[in-house]
């Protein structure tokens, strides 16, 4: 199985004549789609994203992350090899944002032809992969380049009873996904807490969190969601047109 995340829209061409590519070399490969509607550029999104979807799907699945590709026939790819799942993209700064913090990786990068387009390349090195040829047509690349998130990691003050996150993504429903694990809201005692999500208009409160979409509270509310995080959501309502929330926006939970 192969997965795409991208910020190329659907607009273009360029996914399907990708998935060409990819089909040509890999005729019997299964092709999913996670999305191809992050921020351009925005690698700290492209990193927060692939890293909490990933483990959604088989071992041993390749995901191929495209956003920032340069197109350059000088770029050679890399592959990166995590919990038994492998990861292919160019070395923009996405795989230190995913997994600089943890050491159980490998990687490795593309020596194969260097006339083939980008797209071929890519191409290539997904069929190295699930033909187990990799090694033979690759060098290792032990160093990420490193950059530096625009979503820095939650914290929780357990002397203040406080946990610091932001927004890190809105979806198409316009709720504001957070930086926030579930796990962590939970530990700090999740029964009483009162949210401020900074705004650039004012100040959005929350007081209420529940584990599915209620549709009797027509409040703006915290929900689980399916990423393993908090989510500013409200019933059938676009929360983040309503409430002006934006990526990057810091949220404070205070708990009783």
């Amino acid at each position: 199985m192969i997965t795409l995340l991208s910020d190329w829209k659907l607009r273009d061409p360029y996914i399907g004549i990708f998935k060409g590519v990819l089909l040509r070399y890999l005729p019997d490969i299964q092709i999913v789609d996670i999305t191809h509607n992050l921020e351009v550029f925005n690698l700290s999104q492209t990193a927060f994203i692939a890293k909490n979807s990933y483990s959604f799907f088989p071992k041993r699945s390749l995901h191929i992350i495209l956003s920032g590709l340069s197109f350059s026939n000088q770029t050679k790819p890399v592959l990166l090899i995590h919990n038994d799942h492998y990861f292919l993209g160019e070395d923009t700064g996405v795989f230190s944002m995913m997994f600089n913090t943890e050491k159980d990786w490998k990687a490795y990068q593309y020596e194969g032809d260097m006339s083939l387009d980008a797209f071929e390349k890519l191409a290539a090195m997904a069929s190295w992969v699930f033909q187990n040829k990799y090694l033979k047509n690759t060098t290792p690349y032990p160093v990420l380049k490193f950059q530096i998130s625009n979503l820095s990691e939650p914290e929780y003050n357990a002397e203040r009873k406080i946990i610091s996150g932001k927004i890190a993504y809105i979806d198409s429903c316009c709720n504001a996904v957070t930086n926030i694990p579930v796990a962590m809201f939970e530990a700090a005692g999740k029964k009483s807490f009162t949210a401020t999500v900074a705004s650039a208009t004012r100040p959005l409160i929350i007081t209420q969190c529940y584990t599915n979409y209620n549709p009797n509270d027509p409040e703006v509310v915290f929900v689980y969601n399916h990423l393993g995080f908090l989510e500013i959501a409200m019933y059938h309502g676009n929360v983040a047109v309503l409430a002006d929330l934006k990526v990057g926006n810091n949220i404070e939970i205070i708990f009783a």
